[in-house]
This record gives structure tokens, C-alpha cells and sequence, in this order.
């Protein structure tokens, strides 16, 4: 009956409502927000996994534009079945494990699926809800920023699609965009909140598990002849500094990695008995430093940088040094990560160990002619500097020259580059003066890491690219300890003080600063400023940011406090518009509401579009025992509203109402 009156469809009872067919039209906005949502995964999916998405749309999307008839049920479970033996065969090409990126493909492939078998609005509501857990998995691999803008576009037209099918008639009765904007600005003091005082804890509650580790360039714990030339023509960015204070000189930009000590002629290596000698790493005494803060790119390496020496971590970084200055952490970086390092340019003199002295002069056999060379230094100069600088004097002699294409080295690599080719890059003089030194009774070792950096003005920050890549010396001389010796500055000083694009010249890449004029270099830094941004303030903002930002703004208490009282002032806010609105209840309406209401409860409902005289008729039909009392709480509100009352009666009448009222909840109890 209430059904009736309120001019809906009466329901049979087991029977189901019919369902409502999707139109042309509303299949091309599910299949043009689905392809949408899916063209960002081609950053991470397989070539072949992408192909297929590929190929299920297009199958969609013909059918689409031809008005063909949706395929079979046995038709999509041939796919489907199709779709699972590719997954299978790459998960046994794996390995036996399914990482992320191929779950995603999964859940993307039987989405699309769904759509081929769309035929109501529930099927689109299903599609429409599973594209919004397409978007979240968009994060799964990196968070970008420009991702973020594109994932909240995305996000809207969603929303708009599903608003159109649910209700089509909105498309010429609402200003969809402006609603979706008010309802962005609403949520948008809450996300704010949410994101910067929602407490953050020091280490993740769960993580996702990792996908296998791709290919990445970079530093390697080895160096050999073409093992850092490898990386020059690599754009790619392997870390960002923040140096307090004003820009530095670039001969004071060498970004510390590894120290190498052991030499089998070809290649060097690592110490791996100092390498056991970790030790956490050392507070900052020295005020005569320099305070980075550093944004290191995934790696798969278990070393961080610094610059020049460091002397101190950064508190939460589960890290240690070892006696050469070097800061590892435990696990390798699989993903972003920010700390701060203390780093100083002059170093206080070390003690040089005799094991120490033992591993910084050993050499393997061969190179006779290099041996012969250091001994006459040796012989000719007692000072070890003076050694140094006949080292230095040789290489800044012609014909030595700086090149990224250097010719094969011989059996014996030292004597082939010293006296026979003459043409290298940095690990060719690096790896030859630690040997020319060591042979004169020098000890030295190898230094890897980066040299250089671009800063960007904008940002105020230095990006180093794996092109920046370097390779340099260090010998011990009595009384100032482990001194830097760069032979690289011998025969290419600019390499040092301008950059590689000063002294390769035409061999550079197409990318490299110097190629590009000089509106893109603006443009480039805009861009690399803005990433900057975006990484450090929200993707790298973590427990020790946000306790630094409570102290900036002075509150005294906690960040889940403080969160509380901010969701609370902003949900009083929001009751702000529903009070103004809100005008004095009228005494009249709201009697008749009460009315309306205890009638409603025992099985009397009004409908929308009835009058007072008919409801109250067939109210008192329905419950004769309060037939007096709602026949004189109708006459009474009728007269308020429709008759014209002096004061006094307007009262009386009023008066009348509410003891109807209460005569008839009287009555209705027993």
C-alpha cells in the first residue's frame, strides 16, 4: 500500500526487478575509462602481458564500434582459460613466483573480460568499482608525481561515468564538474589532515612482498678497464643532494662509495676483512663539516654515498661504517630512500696499521715495465709526495689522453695503458697510479663513487647521473693520513672542474647539458625541481619529518592529538552550512510531523502527494480507536494552515493539536 500511494511500482513478491540494459553509448565510456586506467601499467607490465591487455581491448573495442553482439559464454571461458596458460607459462619462466606486476596484469585482463560480458548496470557497476583498484595499483611500483595527477583526472572521470550510469538524465540537469570539484575541496582538509598529523611509524606495519629485482646501472663493488666508462652514456639519476649552506666548488663534488684493495691485474676488489669490521657509524664530533641530505635511487646495492668522507648517519637509517669511511645498511636499496650524512673536506689524520700497510702495497706479479718505472721513483725521491707528483707529471704528458672509447689493453694492463695505448678513462689512470704507487712504495687504493653534479637553481639541490661516475685515488702519506689523489685532473683537469662534456666533447650523448639549448636546461630544472619537491616533502615524509614539522609549528602534544582536534574543528566546520540553512522551526509543522510520525509507526504512513483530509479519513479507518483524536488534530492543522485565525485561536488551535496528539499515543498503547 505504501508502495502504491507513493506512485512507484508495486513489486510481486520473488519476483526480480528487471535489470536495466546498458546503450551503446554507456559501453564506450566503460571501455574508454578502462583503457585509461590500464595505460599507466605499461610502465612495469611485460612486453607480452601488455600485448594482451592490447589485444583484449581491441577485441572489446571492435565489437564496440561494429555494434556486434557480445561473445559467448563459452567464447570468454576459452579466453579466460587462454588468459591463465600465458600467466602460467610466465610464472614458470620466473621461477615459480607471481610477483606484483603479473597479479596486476591478472586482475586487469579478467576486468577487461567482465566488460565483454557487460550487458546491465550492475555488470557496469562491477567494472566501474574494479577500475578504482586498478588506479590504487598504478602505486605499486613507484609513486611519481605527475601519477598522482593523472590518477585523481582518471579518478573524476570515473566518478562522472558512474554518476551518467546510474542516473543518465544528469547529463542536461547537473554541472557534473562543478559538483565534483565542491566534493574534491570538501575532502580536501581532510586528506591534508589525514596525510601530514595521521601519527607515522618508524617502520611499516606490513610490506608488500618485492618483485624480483630488475636490471639496474650503477656503481659496481668491482672495478675494471670499461667498468665506470659503461655508465657515462646513462641519463639516469642515481642520487639528490641538499648541501647546507651555499653551492660548493665542483672540485669538492666527489660522492664517496667504495674503497677497492685487492688487485688480481685485471680487476680490484674490496677488502672483504675490513668489510666484516662494521661499526655504527660515528656521531658528528667535527664541526669543521658539511650537512647533506641525501635522496638515493633504488640500487640493489647495500652502500649509501656521501660526500668526500663521511663522519656521521643520519638517525633511523639501519646502517654501519667500516674503517675506510664507508656507510652500508643492511638490505639492499630496493626503493627510494632519504638520510643525511655529515661529511667533512679535511679529515683528521689516520693511523696506518701494519695488516693495513701489508694490504695498501701488495700487487700481483706481472707489469715489469711499470715496476721498473716506480722503482726509479723510488730510488730518485725519497718523499712520497714527490713520487706522487712524478705520477701526476707522467700522465699530464702527451701523449695521454682522455677518451670514453679507449683501445683493448694487453695481458699485462698497466704496462699495455702506461706505455703502449696511452688512452683511457678515469678507472684506466685510477687503477694505474694505485699500482705505480704501490710498486714506489706508496700505499694507495682505489676510490669509486660519482664526481660532479648538476645543480639546479630552482630546487637548490645537485643531481648526480649515473654518467657522473668516477673513479680516484687515495695514498697515505705520514702525518696527514689517507689524501685524495685524482690522476684524472692530471691529464683532463676539466673533467674535475667543468664536467665530462668539457673534455669528451663530440662523444657526449644527445642528452647530455651541453647539447640542449638553453630553454630546455630551464625547463629540465623546473621538472627536476618539482620531482625534488614531490619526493621530499611527500614521498620520503616519514616519522622523523613529521616530528621535525610538530616542533616547527610548536604544538606541545602528540601527532594523534593534535589529528584529533583537527577532524574534530573540521567536522564542527561542516555542520556550519546545515545551521545556516536551518531556519526556526515552524510550531505547526513540526506537530504535524510528530503526528505524521506515531502514526507512521503503527502501520499508517502518509503518502507524498495526500492531503490532510484524506490521510486523516484513512487513518481513522485503520485505527478506529483513535478516530476522534486524529479527526480533531487534521480539523485543528487545517485550520492553522488553510483558515484564517486570529491570535487567540491560533493558539487554541495549536493547543489542540498537541493534546490530539497525545490522546492518540494514548489510545494506540492499549
Amino acid at each position: 500500500m505504501a508502495a502504491t500511494a507513493r506512485g512507484l511500482p508495486r513489486r510481486r513478491p520473488g519476483v526480480k526487478p528487471v535489470a536495466r540494459p546498458l546503450r551503446h553509448d554507456d559501453h564506450g565510456l566503460l571501455l574508454g575509462q578502462l583503457a585509461l586506467v590500464l595505460a599507466p601499467q605499461a610502465r612495469t607490465l611485460p612486453v607480452a602481458v601488455s600485448l594482451l591487455l592490447v589485444l583484449l581491448l581491441g577485441w572489446r573495442w571492435l565489437l564496440w564500434r561494429r555494434r556486434a553482439p557480445l561473445p559467448s559464454r563459452w567464447m570468454l571461458g576459452i579466453t579466460a582459460v587462454m588468459v591463465l596458460l600465458v600467466a602460467s607459462a610466465l610464472v614458470w619462466q620466473d621461477g615459480g613466483g607471481m610477483g606484483r606486476e603479473l597479479a596486476v596484469a591478472l586482475l586487469g585482463a579478467f576486468v577487461i573480460l567482465k566488460l565483454l560480458e557487460c550487458r546491465a548496470l550492475s555488470d557496469a557497476t562491477l567494472v566501474t568499482q574494479l577500475s578504482f583498484y586498478l588506479l590504487l595499483t598504478l602505486y605499486l611500483s613507484d609513486q611519481p608525481f605527475w601519477l598522482a595527477l593523472y590518477s585523481l583526472a582518471i579518478g573524476a572521470w570515473v566518478l562522472r561515468n558512474w554518476l551518467l550510469l546510474h542516473h543518465p538524465e544528469a547529463r542536461s540537469r547537473l554541472a557534473i564538474w562543478p559538483l565534483l570539484g565542491r566534493m574534491a575541496l570538501l575532502g580536501l582538509p581532510w586528506a591534508l589532515a589525514l596525510f601530514v598529523l595521521f601519527p607515522r611509524l618508524e617502520h611499516p606495519l606490513w610490506q608488500l612482498p618485492q618483485s624480483a629485482p630488475r636490471g639496474t646501472t650503477g656503481i659496481s663493488d668491482t672495478m675494471r678497464p670499461g667498468s665506470v666508462g659503461q655508465l657515462i652514456r646513462s641519463p639516469e639519476i642515481a642520487l639528490r643532494a641538499e648541501v647546507a649552506g651555499p653551492p660548493l666548488p665542483a672540485a669538492a663534488l666527489y660522492w664517496r662509495a667504495l674503497v677497492l684493495w685487492e688487485y688480481d691485474g685485471t680487476t680490484w676488489h674490496p677488502s672483504r676483512q675490513r668489510r666484516q669490521q662494521l661499526a655504527p657509524a660515528p656521531a658528528a664530533g667535527n664541526t669543521n663539516g658539511i650537512d647533506i641530505s641525501i635522496t638515493l635511487e633504488p640500487s640493489q646495492q647495500r652502500w649509501l654515498f656521501a660526500l668526500d668522507r663521511g663522519q656521521a648517519l643520519s638517525a633511523g637509517v639501519d646502517g654501519a661504517a667500516t674503517p675506510d669511511g664507508e656507510f652500508m645498511v643492511r638490505r639492499p636499496v630496493d626503493q627510494r630512500i632519504r638520510y643525511r650524512t655529515h661529511s667533512t673536506l679535511s679529515p683528521a689524520p689516520e693511523a696506518l696499521t701494519a695488516a693495513t700497510r701489508r694490504l695498501a702495497l701488495s700487487l700481483p706479479d706481472g707489469n715489469p715495465r711499470a715496476r721498473a718505472l716506480a722503482a726509479q721513483w723510488a730510488d730518485r725521491h725519497a718523499d712520497p709526495v714527490a713520487r706522487v707528483q712524478a705520477a701526476l707529471r707522467l700522465f699530464a704528458a702527451a701523449p695521454f689522453a682522455y677518451t670514453l672509447s679507449p683501445p683493448p689493453l694487453g695481458s699485462d694492463q698497466v704496462d699495455s695503458f702506461v706505455f703502449d695505448t696511452r688512452r683511457g678513462f678515469c678507472e684506466h689512470y685510477a687503477s694505474s697510479f694505485v699500482f705505480l704507487m704501490r710498486a714506489a712504495g706508496v700505499p694507495a687504493r682505489v676510490v669509486t663513487g660519482y664526481q660532479g653534479g648538476e645543480y639546479n637553481p630552482i630546487g637548490n639541490h645537485y643531481v648526480v647521473r649515473q654518467s657522473d661516475a668516477h673513479a680516484w685515488a687515495e695514498v697515505w702519506l705520514d702525518g696527514r693520513g689517507w689524501v685524495r689523489v685524482d690522476p684524472t685532473s692530471a691529464v683532463a683537469p676539466g673533467r674535475i672542474e667543468q664536467g665530462l662534456d668539457a673534455v669528451v666533447g663530440s662523444e657526449a650523448a644527445d642528452w647530455r647539458p651541453s647539447q640542449q639549448p638553453a630553454w630546455l636546461k630551464d625547463l629540465r630544472w623546473a621538472y627536476e625541481g618539482v620531482v625534488y619537491t614531490w619526493q621530499r616533502w611527500v614521498l620520503q615524509y616519514d616519522h622523523a619529518q613529521q616530528q621535525r614539522l610538530l616542533l616547527a609549528l610548536g604544538a606541545g602534544v602528540g601527532a594523534g592529538q593534535l589529528l584529533a582536534g583537527v577532524l574534530g574543528a573540521l567536522c564542527l566546520l561542516a555542520l556550519v552550512p546545515l545551521w545556516r540553512r536551518r531556519g526556526p522551526a515552524d510550531p505547526v509543522d513540526a506537530a504535524y510531523a510528530r503526528f505524521c510520525a506515531l502514526l507512521a509507526r503503527h502501520g499508517c504512513e502518509r503518502a507524498q502527494a495526500e492531503g490532510p483530509q484524506d490521510f486523516a479519513a484513512r487513518a481513522s479507518a485503520r485505527l478506529p480507536r483513535a478516530a476522534d483524536a486524529i479527526a480533531a488534530v487534521s480539523a485543528a492543522y487545517v485550520g492553522l494552515r488553510y483558515g484564517n485565525l486570529p491570535a487567540a485561536g491560533h493558539a487554541q488551535a495549536l493547543a489542540a493539536m498537541r493534546a490530539g496528539i497525545r490522546q492518540i499515543a494514548a489510545a494506540l498503547r492499549h
